[in-house]
């Protein structure tokens, strides 16, 4: 029987290499055709709502080639393609997500890794195995079929190199596998009638690379956006384009961190810009009028307009755009509803507003952030070295509201309430703002450069300061001293070694405190004592100026929630995973462990995600966080063996604990569009069947309401206290 190779995440960008690979082999294959109207009709198969369009229909391409009687599926997990960058983390779990959904066994689920940059040498070895899977033992034929795939792969992108050509009337940009399949064939077809058209294949990597130069960290971006984002500057800057059309899938997520830049880039630079966002709702007759239109409109001279630079930093003169009118809705710049565009294909304009430069001093407070309990930390750490800040404004809607008028259409809710924050911070003068963060594989590390390059385009003319990790300190250490030497004023270190000490003994004492709250609650005979105890915890916490203090402030809360009388119940045992701030933050998450606290069943909620064991393991490397570390990935690897960023692979195997610890059940927690928990909701469910184990999986937004969440909690725990009473 051949082996089904599904027309995937992966396959329109590697599918000289899949195809090379598999001939050399020898073996019979079969490849899914293209997605169709009626396979649009079926992406239900997908398990979850959540994942993009390109995601879903991968579950109806594999359905498609086990109907054919394909029994084997070939499907790669591409983690890196260079050695500085990830891929997209949907293209890490796709084969996770699918072995899943259909029920496949190791055998029958083919998936080879690309890992150029964690495993560079290791990744190999996985096709060899793959080899075996489908009949090659010889380990020689194998490699030889490796190498011819990788030179044809490398042989395809230079041949669809066209970007030496003088001048293209129409830029269209997005993913291969959007562009290439249902929604972009038409499109490209359409829009060619008006001239030529380039897409980033066309560009060459070293000019994509060499215009990305000009991001900070820009090398490090995904890899395939990256190529999208290098390819749109360098047509830009050069002058070779006239028009750009951007596309994206719905709620893609590194589509809503490039998209600010490629609009930016577009807005001063003079280029008409139509954002399109497709998913399976889309129509083709629609997309194509919005086409029509925006080419219509801007039809004349696009040679002049494309060449006309504006300087960095300038507003585009939209007179420059179309036909030479003045039109807000001809040359697209960045508008508050997102970055360049909205899911309807409008082009945005800015609001006309002038920038209050002169109300921001250039010496001041330092502005934080805040995520739970972390404030009382920060605020000690920045205090013992003698720099004023300003705390957090406290999460509430109206600063949920100044996050959502600027945010990215598509970018996940913390970073709404974050960029909310630091808005409030600059209307208050702040000029300079802190946040914690380091580059992996979700879109968190480009969290800091994108805001300031957002707030900036709004008026607030801001520094955004991040603070990463100094480990290793080969890599980070140098950038690491510049940081902080940039928010101490260059206090000795001295001063910064006390300021984390007393700062990591809040942390430790706040995330034991809100443990035994936890526990309190489950128990205690009058609801609501171990609350208005805990409200002065976190007063007195905030007044300690050293460690000592600290540890007296918690050793006199423990003694005090210790003496709160109690009831002899047997409280539901309910697990808390997913996303690190929707799950350690009260006002995101609706305050959901107080609302199962004080449900009419009364509820142990159980969390291990808080700051102290992320930092116990990934700063520290503390022994035991190491190897409660490695039981939650032993835990996953049957289901989502591979890390995808975030604490997606920790969410999975957090839930399979949770059922080996006889946990009653689980609720995962994650924000709006948050990649790495897309994919574990998608394993969950198969997780949950095959455990036995209800896993109740909520995304929160901005639209989350308590009374909602109340309900939904409420039905989940009755059904976990019907389990247990037919289990007696």
């Amino acid at each position: 029987m051949p082996v089904g190779v599904p027309r995937s995440l992966g396959f329109f960008y590697l599918h000289p290499l899949y195809r090379t690979f598999l001939a050399e082999l020898g073996v019979r294959w079969e490849e899914s055709s293209y997605t169709s109207e009626s396979d649009l009709a079926r992406l239900d198969l997908c398990p979850t709502d959540e994942p993009c369009v390109a995601v879903k229909a991968a579950f109806v391409h594999v359905d498609n080639l086990l109907r054919k009687g394909c029994r084997k599926i070939f499907i790669p997990a591409v983690v890196s393609l260079s050695e500085t960058s990830y891929c997209c983390p949907k293209m890490m779990g796709l084969p996770s997500m699918i072995k899943a959904a259909f029920g496949l066994s190791d055998e029958d689920l083919i998936s080879p890794v690309i890992d150029m940059r964690d495993n560079p040498k290791g990744w190999p070895g996985t096709w060899i195995r793959a080899a075996r899977k489908m009949g090659v033992s010889s380990q020689a034929r194998a490699s030889r079929a490796l190498r011819e795939a990788v030179r044809a792969l490398r042989a395809y992108e230079e041949g669809a190199v066209r970007s030496r050509e003088s001048f293209w009337d129409t830029a269209v940009m997005g993913h291969s596998y959007i562009l290439d399949d249902i929604f972009g064939r038409g499109l490209l077809e359409r829009v060619s009638e008006y001239g030529p058209v380039v897409t980033a294949e066309n560009v060459s990597k070293e000019d994509a690379a060499a215009a990305l130069h000009g991001i900070f960290e820009g090398e490090r971006l995904w890899t395939i956006e990256g190529r999208i984002l290098g390819a749109t500057l360098h047509l830009i800057r050069s002058g070779k384009v006239g028009r750009l059309i951007f596309v994206s899938a719905f709620s893609c997520g590194p589509a809503s961190i490039i998209e600010n830049y490629v609009a930016k880039e577009a807005g001063e630079r003079g280029i008409p810009l139509l954002s399109l966002t497709v998913d399976e709702h889309s129509g083709e007759a629609g997309l194509l009028t919005r086409i029509e239109a925006f080419m219509d409109s801007t039809r004349t001279p696009a040679r002049r307009v494309s060449r006309a630079v504006v300087p960095a930093g300038a507003r585009a003169d939209r007179r420059g755009c179309g036909s030479g009118t003045p039109d807000k809705e001809r040359c697209a710049v960045p508008g508050p509803g997102g970055a360049g565009g909205d899911p309807h294909g409008r082009t945005l304009a800015f609001p006309d507003r002038e920038p209050f430069a002169s109300a921001i001093r250039d010496e001041g407070p330092i502005g934080l952030v805040d995520m739970g309990h972390l404030r009382y930390a920060l605020r000690a750490l920045f205090a013992e070295m003698g720099s004023e800040v300003a705390m957090p404004p406290p999460l509430t809607e109206d600063i949920v509201r100044l996050g959502k008028e600027i945010a990215p259409e598509f970018i996940c809710y913390p970073m709404v309430t974050l960029i909310g924050q630091m808005r409030k911070h600059a209307e208050d003068g702040i000029r300079k703002i802190v946040m914690i963060q380091g580059k992996g594989r979700c879109r968190l590390g480009w969290y800091a450069q994108v805001m300031e390059e957002i707030l900036r385009k709004n008026g607030y003319p801001v520094r955004v300061v991040s603070v990463d990790s100094p480990l290793p300190l080969s890599e980070k250490w140098e950038r690491f001293v510049e940081s902080y030497r940039d928010l101490s004023g260059d206090a000795h270190f001295v001063r910064g070694l006390r300021g984390v000490r007393i700062g990591l003994a809040k942390i430790a004492a706040c995330d034991r405190a809100v443990d035994l709250l936890r526990e309190v609650r489950a128990y205690e005979a009058e609801r609501g004592e171990g609350d208005q105890r805990f409200d002065r915890f976190l007063r007195e916490l905030d007044e300690a100026r050293n460690p000592a203090e600290v540890k007296a402030v918690f050793a006199g809360y423990r003694r005090d929630m210790k003496r709160i009388p109690r009831l002899r119940v047997d409280p539901l045992r309910i697990a808390i995973v997913g996303e690190v701030y929707v799950v350690n933050e009260p006002f995101v998450n609706k305050s959901a462990e107080k609302i199962l606290g004080s449900l009419e069943q009364r509820v142990r909620v159980y969390r291990t995600l808080d700051v102290t064991s992320w930092l116990d393991y990934h700063v520290f490397k503390r022994p035991r966080a190491v190897i409660q570390y490695g039981r939650v990935v032993s835990c996953a690897a049957p289901y989502l063996p591979l890390s995808v960023g975030g604490h997606g692979q920790e969410s999975v195997g957090e839930a399979v604990l949770a059922k080996r610890l006889g946990m009653d059940g689980v609720i995962h927690l994650f924000p709006f569009t948050c990649m790495p928990e897309i994919i574990a909701q998608n394993i969950l469910v198969r997780v949950s069947k095959d455990l036995d184990i209800p896993v109740l999986s909520l995304m929160i937004s901005e639209q989350t309401g308590v009374a909602g969440l109340e309900t939904r909690f409420e039905a989940f725990c009755d059904l976990l206290e019907g389990r247990r009473k037919r289990s007696l």
